[in-house]
């Protein structure tokens, strides 16, 4: 038992603890627990995971999206109470996972906490057939699911971290289930809540680590040595003890789960933001963090990322912070009554929002292999679009249609992958182009930023970013079948002219209507050098919304060329490092350097 004390003592040395506030994922897709609702709200914050962010936040479900093994992934998020400034403490993780059992789901209700095995339970794994999403005649899992039934299930089942602080909480049960910030032990689909609050977690968890950017550069070294990608989780085949101690002591083995074995995360310095913003960086430019996809190939993958912040009031890194501070002894209590020049003023402080976790995470999305072709060093960078429909207001705290990233910055002779998703399921009454309720983009090159009309095709021509004509027709359109499309003419005719009806007809090619809700136009290699402007003729609406873009291609070094570079530079550190002795060898005449130079005979010298 003294073992686990010093763990106790170590947990609380080194463990992130957090506080209230929102964040929220905007490329990829984050869902915050939705699924396919119309209203301004999602309906159920316990469908997956405890996201605690505002009920108004996430996207819509859209068909799934894929990503090539090596491309660059910019992962986008704002958070409310900003990071890297004298106000808070804070980190963002960044994770993914992959599993057969993975999926997004066809419900927003929470999967049933049951084995199934009566005969007929509506169990987490039940299938419906067709899809309801997508009207396709397959079988689907009816329930969402990230980690599995069996993780949750040893959750529920291990005894809790009793040596963490927890201030003046009172966790209600003895379990990992139940914590400072969960006190009451509420399931959110069947994610750990000891694990969701706490990282690095000490116990295995089919999280791989990202990413950690930290406004203590400092700690970068405790995170990559204790990445689960590098260090072994242990832990006991008894479920409940959660300590090697009790474990063998109460005849159980304490057993090993092997590191993922990958690279440690990265891990660097947050840039600085305010708080009480859910805004972009002090650049203008989204929060984001430039993530290169893994070589871990599979067809259901899942990206989280969590936002840990907590208070000043007390230094969660200190040693002496642990459970001895719990109760009476907590340095803060519940809505505290201070005293003031005789009188008192009381707090709206609660403790369970002192150090805590918030997170977003992605639908689900495929990790695929490089087209056959295409080199495992050729840079792949994938340009998306975030945002849903709507005015500023109607969206928030999600953000209106842009480019992700706005700003792509290419080599010649790299490539893009061009994709994005949406849905059909906006709240109706949300402003935009076309059909209610649908997210539609598409790309047209334009002159200059400032244009808000795209370019003639002949003028493109002239300096396409896409020199392929029949390429630029798809981006624009979108593949519409022309054969259902109608012309204005045809619409006004249809609607006797009726412009706001014209406007919502699914036959209203112009405004993308017929359009997928997912488009994907491969891979496109990068040929041409120059500064290109585009942007989206259905949701650029100047003066309500902007959704422009801009691809920067310079020159690439050819192979050649780099290694001449590397010659070149072999050949002067020789020079160099030959001139230096000759000096040092002549200001020091004694020297065993000068001594040999002397007595090396010089070679003949032609005349």
């Amino acid at each position: 038992m003294k073992k686990f004390k010093s763990l106790f003592f170590i947990f609380c040395l080194i463990i992130i603890n957090y506080i209230l506030c929102d964040v929220y994922m905007h490329n990829p897709r984050g869902c915050n627990n939705r699924l396919n609702e119309s209203g301004q709200n999602r309906d159920n914050n316990n469908r997956l995971y405890d996201t605690q962010n505002n009920a108004k936040g996430g996207y819509c479900w859209g068909p799934e999206m894929h990503f090539y093994v090596g491309s660059i992934l910019p992962i986008e998020w704002t958070a409310q109470h900003g990071c890297n400034n004298p106000n808070t403490h804070c980190e963002i993780v960044l994770q993914y996972m992959c599993g057969n059992e993975v999926r997004d789901g066809r419900t927003t209700q929470t999967p049933p906490d049951n084995a199934g095995e009566q005969s007929g339970a509506d169990t987490y794994n039940k299938t419906v057939r067709p899809d309801p999403l997508t009207g396709e005649d397959k079988t689907v899992f009816f329930y969402g699911m990230h980690e599995s039934y069996s993780y949750f299930q040893e959750c529920k089942r291990r005894e809790r971290n009793k040596g963490i602080f927890v201030a003046d909480q009172k966790p209600k049960g003895e379990t990992a289930r139940y914590t400072r910030q969960n006190p009451n032990g509420n399931r959110n689909g069947f994610e750990c809540p000891e694990e969701r609050d706490y990282y690095p977690y000490w116990h295995p968890t089919p999280w791989k680590d990202i990413a950690i950017l930290t406004d203590s550069i400092e700690r970068c070294q405790y995170y990559t040595k204790e990445s689960q990608n590098v260090k072994d989780r242990n832990y006991c085949n008894l479920t409940v003890f959660n300590n090697e101690n009790n474990c063998r002591a109460n005849g159980g083995s304490w057993l090993t789960s092997p590191s993922f074995d990958i690279a440690p995360p990265t891990c660097q310095i947050i840039e600085s933001s305010r708080d009480n913003h859910l805004g972009n960086s002090p650049g203008g430019q989204p929060h984001l963090f430039n993530w290169t996809i893994p070589n871990d190939l599979h067809e259901q993958c899942v990206l989280r990322l969590r936002y840990n912040i907590s208070t000043a009031d007390y230094d969660p890194w200190n040693s002496n912070v642990n459970s001895s501070l719990n109760g009476i002894a907590s340095p803060v209590s519940e809505d505290s009554s201070e005293p003031f020049m005789g009188r008192n003023y009381t707090l709206a402080f609660d403790t369970a929002q002192t150090g805590r976790t918030f997170q977003d995470r992605s639908y689900v999305f495929a990790i695929r292999p490089r087209p056959n072709g295409i080199s495992s060093s050729a840079t792949i960078h994938n340009l998306n679009v975030r945002g849903k429909r709507g005015n500023i207001v109607q969206v928030y705290p999600a953000v209106e249609y842009d480019f992700a990233p706005t700003h792509l910055h290419a080599k010649q002779n790299e490539y893009i992958h061009i994709q994005w998703t949406g849905c059909d399921t906006n709240p109706q009454n949300n402003d935009g182009e076309g059909t209610r309720g649908t997210d539609r983009s598409n790309i047209v090159q334009m002159k200059a930023p400032g244009d808000n009309h795209p370019a003639s095709d002949s003028d493109i021509s002239k300096n396409p970013l896409f020199e392929d004509s029949s390429l630029r027709f798809k981006l624009a359109y979108l593949d519409q079948n022309n054969t259902y499309c109608l012309s204005f003419d045809q619409l006004n005719e249809k609607h006797s002219g009726n412009i706001a009806e014209v406007e919502q007809d699914r036959q209203n090619c112009a405004k993308l209507n017929a359009a997928s809700k997912y488009y994907n136009a491969g891979l496109i290699k990068l040929n041409k050098t120059g500064t290109f402007h585009y942007m989206s003729t259905r949701n650029n609406n100047f003066s309500n919304r902007s959704q422009k873009g801009v691809i920067i291609v310079e020159e690439s070094i050819p192979t050649w060329a780099i290694a001449l570079i590397v010659i070149g530079s072999i050949l002067f550190a020789i020079i160099l490092i030959g001139a230096i002795a000759i000096l040092y060898a002549r200001s020091h005449p004694e020297s065993t350097i000068n001594k040999k130079l002397s007595s090396t005979p010089l070679s003949p010298v032609l005349h």
